[in-house]
């Protein structure tokens, strides 16, 4: 190998090995809006809720502030029975930069053909920089058409029907939840809490992940978890 030749593969080793620098976490304060209808379902809202909203115990700057927005602002009940009074309804909700679509009772059907959620929520996932679904909410999400072309995943006895209803997406078996871009899809039930701690590790790093589990009584380390990320 001549001189020149050896120069210059040392310095592609060396490129290979450099370090990459550490994403720098966001600045401030997130806006993560939950979108809920009558009929959605306590764990697919509360759990990933409590995550995001916990963020604030770590860093009072720079943390998520969550919200609940609804198509009329007004109270409204869980499946199981508990009501919930939204802060914001369609027409005054801010920008959220992380949504979150919680399964509902009518997530398969009814939701879809809902002409005035569909239209906000499509509008408000092309305006997120990230966006969550916990069980079913990945199917008024794939409505939309932003999940053609990715991977997902939702609620396992609903995966057959998630693929005949959306062909065009490809739906995983066998993991938790599926990151695709800015898309996380989630199985939900008592598994709600993962997608979001996810994100927070995503955003704000590994230790601040597993101080807010450790926070919520919850066990977290993604590399023990089936997950899939594209």
């Amino acid at each position: 190998m001549s001189g020149l030749n050896t120069v210059a593969f040392l310095a592609l080793i060396l490129a290979a090995c450099e370090v990459q620098p550490t994403p720098e976490p966001p600045r401030g304060v997130l806006k993560a809006g939950f979108v809920v209808l009558d009929g959605v379902y306590n764990s697919e809202l509360t759990a990933p809720y409590d995550v995001l909203h916990h963020s604030v115990f770590r860093d009072q700057d720079n943390f998520i502030e969550p919200f609940i927005v609804s198509p009329d602002g007004k109270p409204l009940s869980t499946f199981e029975g508990i009501t919930i009074t939204p802060h914001y309804s369609f027409d005054d909700a801010p920008e959220a930069q992380i949504l979150v679509i919680p399964s509902t009772v009518g997530s398969m059907d009814a939701d879809l053909e809902n002409a005035a959620f569909m239209t906000w929520l499509t509008s408000a996932v092309d305006a997120a920089d990230w966006v969550i679904t916990v069980c079913d909410g990945a199917f008024p999400l794939a409505a939309t058409g932003r999940l053609d072309g990715r991977m997902a995943t939702t609620f396992p006895a609903d995966r057959g029907a998630f693929a005949r209803m959306f062909p065009d997406v490809d739906v995983l078996d066998d993991v938790n939840f599926v990151v695709d871009g800015s898309f996380i899809t989630s199985v939900g039930g008592a598994l709600s809490f993962e997608p979001a701690l996810f994100l927070v590790e995503t955003l704000y790093g590994k230790d601040h992940a597993e101080r807010t589990a450790e926070g919520l009584v919850l066990e977290w380390n993604a590399g023990r978890i089936p997950h899939r990320i594209r």
